[in-house]
């Protein structure tokens, strides 16, 4: 009978049947974010460092239980037998992997495969990334409404018709994976210098932190950096693709379009530093020029992109200028720019997983403390520092799943670390690290925001400190800022 349901031992035959056939797939098309699984030997170097804690509860202590787990099913042609919704994409595991396997991507691409969000797809389509509305439930589901609304009439990021239709060619004729090969021995990255000139990307979660935007711009002006923008710049695909709405391809187009974008705003022989207040792109347009320094995957992406009349050539002239490498180049003049030490203030510092997937380190890098310090604001040093916030896909999750209050295991782990240490505040260098510290009540700035109000910045104006969640002013009343 077509109308009656299957029994439900049927119905785990089916799954089982399908994901089976997904690992499959994906091991017959080579696509790149499995390359290495068959090195791992289950050494335990990334299980402790899973932030999720994707361990068997019935072997605690057992140190190779998360990459096991993964490689062992897929040497088999299964699929890996644990809860691919509780990775929260910080690829920890593929950082500090001695072999460089990269289970996160491994979970990233069965994931994409099972789990494809059609909603942040079809934002894409719509409006070549994703638009404030994108972030409506994460203000309704708090009771914060009118906060939505000031930022999306004050702050809403307009994207140019012309780009739209771009995103949209390209991503119809969607490309798979394995056309891509690995990028092999990455070349030496070229040292940063001090550039006169950058171009200040669009990072579509700055919505929700419109003062990290602006006060940024605020610290090139003053620095006297130029910086460029177009209106041209879409979504670079992280985001989408962390939280299973664009496939590897998708977010490999999409930076790589912006590129070329990037480049028109330049002379064709400069040289150019992409700048940005969020990690994620940062490790997007890394990860993009990685594999375009490769003719083969060059050829490819450039084929795609021919069909909307551009073409990246000169991937070589590009450079990632991420804050937490830009700005401490600039320390001493930092330092005189300072207006107003924040020396009241008792900081915790916390450094995005992305921002070290794309460095391959956990180690703390000195930039995010040695800007902190510029600011006169005293930093408490934690253990919770080389921990994953928790995550966007996470907040996301929950947010769709009714329980926007319930807080994740690791969300509670750094909030008690902020109430232990007496914290004042949280500074980051992320957007979405940002959004999951306010979310879970904890006052928060992104670096930008706190060098900005060291430089003299409107608390209001500027930093915009009315758009966060959790209020900033007992901490900035305290030292005479509001």
């Amino acid at each position: 009978m077509l109308g009656r349901a299957l029994p439900e031992p049927d119905l785990v035959t089916i799954r089982d049947a399908i994901t089976e056939g997904v690992i499959d797939r994906l091991l017959h098309e080579e696509d790149p974010r499995f390359r290495n699984f068959q090195l791992c030997n289950a050494c335990g170097s990334c299980t402790p460092y899973c932030p999720a804690q994707i361990n068997d509860p019935e072997t605690p202590g057992d140190r190779g239980y998360l990459a096991r787990k993964v490689t062992a099913a897929l040497q088999a042609g299964r699929r890996p037998e644990i809860d691919l919704s509780d990775c929260v994409q910080c690829y920890s595991c593929e950082t500090v992997c001695p072999r460089s396997v990269s289970i996160g991507g491994i979970i990233n691409a069965v994931y994409e495969m099972e789990h494809l969000q059609p909603v942040f797809r079809r934002m894409l389509l719509d409006r070549g990334g994703l638009p404030p509305y994108a972030f409506l439930p994460l203000y309704t589901g708090r009771g914060q409404f009118r906060k939505f609304a000031a930022k999306a009439i004050r702050h809403p990021y307009p994207v140019d018709e012309r780009a739209v239709d771009e995103v949209r060619r390209l991503l119809l004729h969607p490309l798979k994976a394995s056309v891509f090969s690995p990028p092999g021995h990455p070349a030496p990255k070229r040292p940063l210098t001090r550039p006169d000139r950058v171009f200040h990307l669009n990072s579509c979660c700055a919505f929700n932190y419109p003062g990290a935007d602006l006060s940024q711009k605020k610290i090139l002006a003053a620095l006297g950096v130029r910086y460029e923008t177009s209106r041209l710049q879409t979504c670079c695909g992280g985001a989408p693709h962390y939280m299973g709405g664009a496939g590897f391809a998708d977010r490999l187009l999409l930076t790589a379009r912006n590129l070329s974008v990037i480049r028109d705003a330049f002379e064709p022989d400069d040289n150019v530093a992409i700048t940005g207040i969020c990690p994620t792109c940062s490790d997007s347009y890394a990860s993009t020029l990685e594999l375009l320094a490769g003719s083969a995957n060059r050829s490819v992406v450039n084929e795609a992109l021919g069909r909307i009349g551009r073409e990246v050539s000169d991937p070589e002239t590009f450079s990632v200028a991420n804050v937490l490498d830009l700005y401490p180049l600039y320390l001493d003049e930092l330092r005189q720019l300072v207006e107003t030490r924040l020396s009241g203030l008792r900081v915790g510092m916390h450094v995005s997983c992305h921002y070290r997937k794309m460095n391959g380190t956990l180690a703390i890098p000195p930039g995010l403390q040695n800007l902190t310090a510029v600011t006169g604001a005293r930093v408490v040093g934690s253990v919770m520092e080389h921990y994953c916030c928790g995550g966007v896909k996470n907040l996301f999750d929950r947010h769709q799943k009714g329980r926007p209050l319930e807080l994740s295991r690791l969300n509670r782990l750094v909030y008690q670390d902020f109430m232990h240490h007496r914290l004042d505040m949280m500074v980051v260098d992320c957007p979405g690290c940002e959004l999951v510290y306010d979310h879970m009540g904890v006052p928060v700035l992104h670096i930008t925001e706190l060098l900005a109000l060291a430089m003299g910045a409107d608390p209001h104006e500027t930093v915009y400190i009315r758009g966060h969640m959790t209020s900033l002013k007992p901490a900035l009343g305290r030292i005479g800022l509001l």
